[in-house]
């Protein structure tokens, strides 16, 4: 069942909520913009994890790229439907979340838990050259 909206309304204004899904989708739209430089735009700003494991893909990216990447691919998405559902429940969870934790706290657990969620994903799958994308793991903490 796809949720609609939720019953609890915020008691303040979910500034970083707000600000998470706008600039989740000027990234979007960043990506739109790629046209054929699109592969190459994910595979340099999606966590990939044999960046990590392979020692020539990590010369090439360099520390700074590798470590950018397991921020950036939390704002990247896979097409139209994967943004819209991420987002969506962004939209109609997240706001609870940042009323209960604050906004600082909100912003921290939430690129924690999307950190965490590359972080297994690495584990899992450490010689990976496919990059992982979205915010699903974020939500989804």
């Amino acid at each position: 069942m796809i949720p609609i909206r939720d019953t609890i309304r915020p008691r303040s204004i979910p500034v970083v909520n707000h600000t998470l899904i706008a600039v989740n989708a000027v990234v979007f739209l960043v990506q739109l913009g790629q046209g054929a430089g699109l592969e190459r735009f994910i595979y340099t700003w999606g966590l990939v994890p044999a960046r990590f494991t392979d020692p020539r893909l990590s010369a090439y990216f360099g520390l700074v790229g590798n470590l950018a990447s397991l921020l950036t691919f939390m704002f990247l998405h896979g097409g139209f439907w994967h943004i819209l559902g991420n987002m969506w429940s962004l939209h109609i969870f997240g706001d609870n979340v940042e009323d209960r934790l604050g906004p600082l706290r909100y912003l921290a657990f939430y690129l924690a838990c999307g950190l965490l969620s590359g972080a297994a994903h690495m584990a899992l799958n450490p010689r990976s050259p496919i990059p992982t994308i979205g915010a699903s793991g974020a939500i989804a903490g």
